[in-house]
């Protein structure tokens, strides 16, 4: 039921696409026909934001209906396997809600920190270091490690230290940041999780000079270092490949806040005040805005390498913009605006190994601009997705709308280009929550902090991935 609502919304999506084309056929719009167009844009995006909203929670619900599926096909399903799978999603539960519980009323105290040796201090403590204890010690060492590391679980109040976060509570963080970017979930960027945040090489390697090549008989493969025996597509490779050319990108991690979120013991005394949602939003925003920016536009000095940094830094030659008065007939340049042969220039700035699972990145004030260029026949470069889970397109290729990418500007570079997946986040699996109890005492407010470790940077060994669009100055 819920698919077939979703392909109603699509194709009445798509009547409103074939209007909006209809409208810049007719040349430069007036005042009227733009205002028009602008508000079937909008009408438009708010039938997409439905259709995702169905297909995401059609995409729980088979996710849901499969893993109950292979709970009912395990050996001994209506056992014990079963008993224990629902005893672990039951302590899930109840860590969770101990957790949280704990945050609202305050009752976590001093515990030391060693690796699954946990002291406590306070009668009314018993309850909560029980739930704990075996929630912890039913895990096993990589989920240990994943979640707290082995060396250092710390359930510390206050300013000294933190509180072991539970794993959903952080993927649910992760989903609510969706609303910005998706620059952390893994659809956009890569995604490298680490339990710990050590100095992280990362190995790379430029093969492209190089090409398997012919040997006569009886002769012997030789060692012939770095000089290359490949450098043209459709010439000959001469000699022998040489070695591979081996390279690293080191990833460190940065440290990062949501900031003090102040809450007044008035409202954490209210038994129905939800903290586990409050804090999910809060943290979730604040971690989604920052991390959009540093992993967008971030320097990688004492913080992390941006992606347009790095794109523009990589040694990439900038596709200039010439405008669109080639598409609309008007005085509009490169300085203003983007035209169909600058984002077709763009898109062949990178090699066609790269292309292949290629999205464009810009400002969706860019893509506003973009959805109103035509190709030389008339059809609109723009058109959205009509099969369920199908993405909008530009020119065939799925995109992502930024808003940390400038916007259309002179000298700006409003547009990337290529395999985005070459970018990659290094993140610290950890969320450090802690409950700051005395600082705002005299406000009567406990104030909650988070904190978290994250660092970027392209890998590119040379053969620069990801393209730019830069407008003319």
């Amino acid at each position: 039921m819920s698919l077939a609502k979703a392909k109603e919304l699509r194709e009445s999506r798509q009547k409103i696409a074939l209007q909006m084309a209809e409208l810049l056929k007719e040349g430069t719009l007036s005042v009227e026909k733009r205002a028009s167009f602008d508000k079937m844009d909008v009408e438009q995006a708010e039938i997409k934001a439905d259709i995702d909203r169905i297909e995401r929670q059609e995409a729980l619900e088979s996710e849901l209906r499969s893993k109950k599926q292979m709970e009912n096909e395990q050996p001994g399903a209506n056992g014990g396997e079963k008993r224990d799978a629902r005893s672990r999603k039951e302590k899930d539960e109840e860590y969770r809600k101990t957790f949280f519980g704990a945050l609202q009323r305050g009752e976590l105290r001093r515990a030391n920190n060693k690796a699954e040796t946990l002291s406590w201090s306070g009668d009314r403590d018993s309850k909560v270091k029980e739930s704990m204890d075996r929630y912890i010690n039913d895990l096993n060492v990589e989920q240990r490690d994943q979640i707290g590391g082995t060396q250092s679980i710390s359930y510390t109040q206050g300013a000294a230290g933190g509180y072991f976060v539970p794993a959903g509570f952080v993927y649910d963080v992760e989903i609510a940041t969706k609303y910005f970017c998706p620059m952390a979930d893994g659809s956009v960027i890569r995604v490298l999780e680490t339990a710990t945040g050590n100095v992280l090489p990362y190995p790379t390697n430029n093969d492209t000079n190089e090409a398997w090549s012919i040997i006569g008989e009886a002769v012997a493969v030789l060692d012939v270092g770095q000089v290359p025996n490949y450098s043209t597509a459709g010439t000959a490779p001469s000699g022998q490949p040489g070695n591979a050319t081996m390279g690293q990108i080191t990833f460190g991690a940065w440290k990062g806040t949501t900031g003090l979120i102040r809450v007044s013991l008035e409202i954490l005394q209210d038994a129905a005040f939800d903290l586990e949602d409050f804090l999910k939003n809060a943290f979730a925003v604040r971690l989604g805005r920052g991390y959009e920016y540093y992993l967008t536009r971030g320097s990688g000095s004492n913080q992390p390498t941006g992606i347009l940094t790095a794109v523009v830094a990589s040694g990439q030659a900038a596709t200039v913009a010439n405008g669109s008065s080639t598409n609309d007939g008007t005085s509009a340049n490169g300085t203003n605006s983007i035209g169909t042969n600058d984002l077709i220039a763009l898109e062949h700035s990178i090699d066609p190994t790269y292309r292949r699972g290629g999205k464009f990145m810009f400002h969706d004030d860019t893509l506003r601009a973009i959805k109103q260029l035509l190709d030389k026949y008339g059809r609109p470069l723009w058109v959205p997705g009509l099969a369920v889970n199908a993405p909008d397109t530009i020119m065939g290729y799925p995109y992502v709308v930024n808003q940390s990418m400038p916007k259309i500007a002179t000298s700006a570079n409003t547009v990337l280009f290529g395999s985005l997946n070459k970018f990659m986040m290094r993140k610290v699996r950890d969320l450090s929550v802690l409950r700051l109890d005395e600082r705002y005492a005299d406000y009567g407010e406990v104030a909650f902090i988070a904190f978290s470790r994250i660092d970027s940077n392209l890998l590119d060994a040379g053969v620069h991935p990801i393209g730019f669009l830069q407008q003319h100055s």
